[in-house]
Parts: C-alpha cells; sequence; structure tokens
C-alpha cells in the first residue's frame, strides 16, 4: 500500500501503473516456468469462465484503490477496509456455510467499524466534500468484500496443478486486459512521459512490481489455508504496519485526531 501511494505521487496514472505491476507479475510467472523455476496452470476455456466474476471484483477493487490513494491519504483508504471483514463474516456464512462470528468476535468488528466512523468525523475530507470524498474508497471496499468471498470459494473449485502459481498467473494474465481499458477510458496513457519519470519514481514503480508479485503469491497461499473471513482479517492487520511506515516517511496523513 505504502509502495503503491508512493509510486502514484509520482505518477498520478493509478491504472498505468496496475497494469504495469500485472504485467511484470505475469512476465515472472512465465519466464520461471519456461526455466523450470516453478510449476503454473496453462489458460483452459472452462477454468477462465469460472475465473471471470472474480476479475471483474479484482479490477474494480484494485483500480479504486489506486484512485483512493491518489485523492486520499492511506489512512482513509485503511480505515474503509477494515470494515470488510464484518461484511465478509456475513458472507462467508450466507455463502460458503462458515459459522458466523462468536458475540465476542462480533463486538469486536463492530468495534472496529465503530472506529470507522469516528475517523470520518473527524476527517477533514469529509467535512469539506462530504459523501463524495469518499466514493473510491467505498468502491474498493466493496470489490474487495466480493473478491475476498468469491476467492475463497473459487480456490476450492478450479482444478489446478498448481493452485498458487496457477491462481496467480490467472488472477494476472486475464486482468490485464480489463485494467489497461480502464486506465484508456480514464485518459491516463495519454499522460505518460516516460522521458521525464525522475529516477525516485521509477524506483518506486519497480519495487511495487516486485512487491505485487509476492503479495500475489502469498495472498492465494494464504486464501488456501484459511477462511475468507480471517484471510480479510489479517489483511487488515497488516495495515497497521502500513500507518506506522505512512506517518514515519512523510506527512501525507491523517490528522492526530484520526490516527
Amino acid at each position: 500500500l505504502i509502495a503503491n501511494k508512493l509510486t502514484i505521487s509520482y505518477f498520478p496514472v493509478p491504472g498505468v501503473i496496475f497494469c504495469l505491476q500485472i504485467f511484470a507479475s505475469v512476465a515472472f510467472i512465465v519466464a520461471a516456468r519456461s526455466v523450470g523455476l516453478l510449476s503454473a496452470d496453462r489458460l483452459t476455456g472452462s477454468n477462465v469462465k469460472v475465473f471471470i466474476p472474480y476479475i471483474c471484483s479484482f479490477v474494480l477493487s484494485l483500480y479504486s484503490n489506486g484512485r483512493a490513494l491518489a485523492n486520499s491519504n492511506v489512512e482513509t483508504v485503511i480505515v474503509f477496509r477494515s470494515c470488510s471483514p464484518l461484511l465478509v463474516s456475513v458472507l462467508d456464512w450466507l455463502c460458503l456455510g462458515r459459522e458466523l462470528p462468536s458475540p465476542r468476535s462480533g463486538l469486536a468488528l463492530a468495534g472496529v467499524a465503530a472506529g470507522a466512523i469516528g475517523y470520518v468525523l473527524v476527517d477533514s475530507e469529509f467535512a469539506v466534500r462530504g459523501v463524495r470524498a469518499y466514493f473510491w474508497v467505498s468502491l474498493n471496499l466493496a470489490g474487495i468484500v466480493f473478491e475476498m468471498t468469491y476467492g475463497k470459494r473459487l480456490i476450492s473449485r478450479v482444478s489446478f496443478d498448481a493452485p498458487v502459481w496457477g491462481a496467480v498467473l490467472y488472477t494476472n494474465a486475464l486482468s490485464l486486459v480489463p485494467m489497461f481499458c480502464m486506465a484508456a477510458a480514464a485518459g491516463e496513457v495519454g499522460r505518460v512521459d516516460p522521458a521525464g519519470a525522475p529516477p525516485m519514481g521509477l524506483a518506486c514503480l519497480a519495487l511495487s512490481c516486485v512487491i505485487g508479485i509476492g503479495i500475489s503469491w502469498s495472498g492465494w497461499n494464504c486464501r488456501a489455508k484459511i477462511s475468507a473471513t480471517a484471510y480479510t482479517l489479517l489483511g487488515v492487520v497488516c495495515k497497521f504496519f502500513s500507518i506506522l511506515l505512512n506517518v514515519a516517511i512523510w506527512d501525507k496523513h491523517a490528522t492526530r485526531a484520526g490516527l
């Protein structure tokens, strides 16, 4: 999240950035597979059909995350995402047959949601722009909730010889064209200026591509082992470290009351 925020601060074209990250992931998997370093399933029509709903939510959540980072601070994105475990736990119960959280766990998740409401009440963006300030983060939240729930169902329905790298390849290969279309529709492609790219910006972009590969692998690996709710909650817990890092490296963060 911090790497993406840094990269977008240098290149305010999130869709193009995500296209490069996705392409880097696909290129890495194909190259490593060709020399025998890893195994990843090839694309088949039957598996592609099952992946389509997930790809739609993945592209939506990823692009809206980039637009949210471009227009808001990191804490705003994290606060809204922190509400996702509560919503995913309900879908986990409705769609995947999992148990609802215990009263103690439910109270903890509700406390997180209450904290999000408190953040909104002290956020200067909300005071100036109202609910319009949260369009992209709300869209991101909706995409993540569906992505987390359907992703868990997906990993148990698709037959892969290499489940983790196969899922990573499918996700990135199938999302590249839709993401490019979204970037082109937003007019981002015409705003790219490779000649004027600062070295530090390119370094941040390269770092974000490497991190993206690692997150893709670890995400699908973890998703196969735990419930959708637990996986979503784990992602939120990791964001606390993002908040600390964000506060440490620059001043583009929430107010003291928001923190």
